[in-house]
């Protein structure tokens, strides 16, 4: 996900071309000033100099920072977190199990994990970061564009993020609105998600899933960026068949795959990551696809390497925003107090 040599390459080349036209442009004006000695002009031009380098840093800060990270080790009790809750980890090769690991890290430095009237405490922390790694762990190229924080709510919540009274049936959601660009996470559904492989269900990966979905602008069930044109029929109709096979209570999918092809592709990957032998074996067409889609390579390198470029960490939740707790108070004042990052 964040560790390709081809994205560092390009983000070192657009912040030297950003360098070069702050340099050129600040060589420019000095140019047009009159009369200066020797002296001045040797000044203005170390200053220019280091002008270029701070900005050359500034540009490059998000993977020099990532970087760092690489040689970092995983803190022990998280690296214990993955090898007793995360089956999809404990089936890699010591090689993939620490990239695995710094990506966890990475993802966890870049995004802000708040809680909503709870705590968030490590093991929290650790399965949200690898419900994102996991569905993307085979892109180096990947970036969650807008995705810059996780709410932690202490339990289901209802359809206006209420953690009280009625309606109360909403595990995950992926946020619209004033919420864009924020996720939310049932505590107990993403631990859940995570203590029994057995039942094809996983929150965290469901909701990442959907943000797959929408790379290619709209939530549709059909992921575009991920999937070759070719396989989008044959997608389509396993969709159909799949369906019907739930409606009749013949499929060992989970039935909510059932509500709409948004639903089913979340659904089906959850069933994928979770117990893909179970899947391969009851549904080898549903299994074959899905490997085609979680193998492909994505697109638009250039546009992430400038958000790169200036630091872009994704949308999160404003700090002078009304708390999504609805204490009536500011963010900044209520439960950002609550927010972790690494």
């Amino acid at each position: 996900m964040h560790l390709s040599e081809k994205k560092v390459r390009l983000n070192k080349l657009i912040a030297l071309l950003f360098t070069a036209i702050i340099g050129g442009l600040y060589f420019l004006v000095i140019r047009q000033i009159g009369h200066l000695s020797d002296n001045s002009y040797l000044i203005l031009l170390a200053i220019g100099s280091l002008v270029c380098f701070n900005s050359y840093s500034i540009f490059t800060k998000k993977y020099r920072e990532r970087q760092q990270l690489i040689n970092r080790p995983i803190p022990d009790n998280w690296k214990a977190i993955l090898e007793q809750y995360v089956v999809f980890y404990q089936a890699l090769d010591a090689t993939e199990k620490r990239r695995f690991e710094t990506e966890i890290q990475i993802f966890l430095h870049e995004t802000r994990i708040t809680g909503i009237k709870t705590e968030v405490d490590d093991l929290t922390m650790v399965l949200a970061a690898a419900s994102a790694e996991i569905p993307v762990f085979s892109f180096p190229e990947w970036e969650y564009e807008n995705l810059g924080e996780i709410l932690i709510y202490p339990n289901a919540f209802s359809k206006d993020f209420r953690t009280e009274g009625p309606e109360r049936n909403i595990q995950g959601m992926v946020g619209t609105g004033i919420m864009q660009g924020v996720m939310i996470l049932s505590k107990p559904a993403l631990i859940g998600g995570f203590q029994n492989s057995m039942d094809k269900k996983n929150v965290g990966i469901h909701e990442f899933v959907h943000l797959l979905d929408a790379a290619d602008g709209e939530y549709d069930g059909i992921p575009k960026v991920f999937m070759q044109h070719q396989y989008i029929a044959p997608w389509l109709e396993i969709i159909r068949k799949e369906t019907i096979r739930i409606n009749k209570g013949l499929s060992k999918m989970n039935p909510y795959g059932a509500t709409n092809p948004i639903e089913f592709f979340a659904v089906a990957s959850e069933y994928f990551f979770e117990h893909p032998q179970a899947l391969q074996k009851n549904n080898p067409d549903l299994y074959h696809i899905l490997s085609l889609v979680f193998q492909q390579d994505t697109k638009n390198k250039f546009k992430s390497a400038l958000r790169s470029a200036f630091n872009y960490r994704g949308q999160s939740t404003k700090r002078n925003a009304l708390c999504p707790c609805n204490s009536g108070q500011k963010f900044k004042n209520c439960c950002l107090k609550n927010a972790r990052s690494y």
